[in-house]
């Protein structure tokens, strides 16, 4: 996933916290259990320090499960992070969907 501000769009936006969420747990969940903090750093388009510490609310809230592999960590999604995955791609469409329907008080009552 491409970052709206580094994507050159003039009304780019910041990403939310669920977006950062999101994203980052799609790059997780590419990796199969074998995610490394430089690999999703990548994916996500985030520094390490700033990515270490979303990882770490990852962590805590139970989205993410980490283990130690040759002496460093390696991340895998949850089920609850799955969960957490679907549910956010719902409420986005759901989102897109009302943001793309037509002004009904736009048309005719006054």
């Amino acid at each position: 996933m491409i970052s709206e501000r580094a994507s050159g769009e003039p009304n780019a936006r910041r990403r939310e916290a669920t977006d950062l969420y999101a994203t980052v747990l799609e790059v997780v969940k590419r990796y199969h259990g074998a995610a490394r903090i430089t690999r999703v750093s990548y994916g996500a388009g985030m520094p390490v320090d700033r990515l270490r510490l979303l990882m770490d609310r990852l962590l805590a809230l139970g989205l993410l499960q980490s283990e130690d592999v040759d002496g460093r960590p390696v991340f895998d999604i949850t089920p609850r992070g799955q969960e957490f995955l679907d549910t956010y791609w719902k409420m986005r469409g759901f989102v897109e969907g009302l943001e793309g329907a037509p002004d009904r008080r736009a048309g005719g009552r006054r």
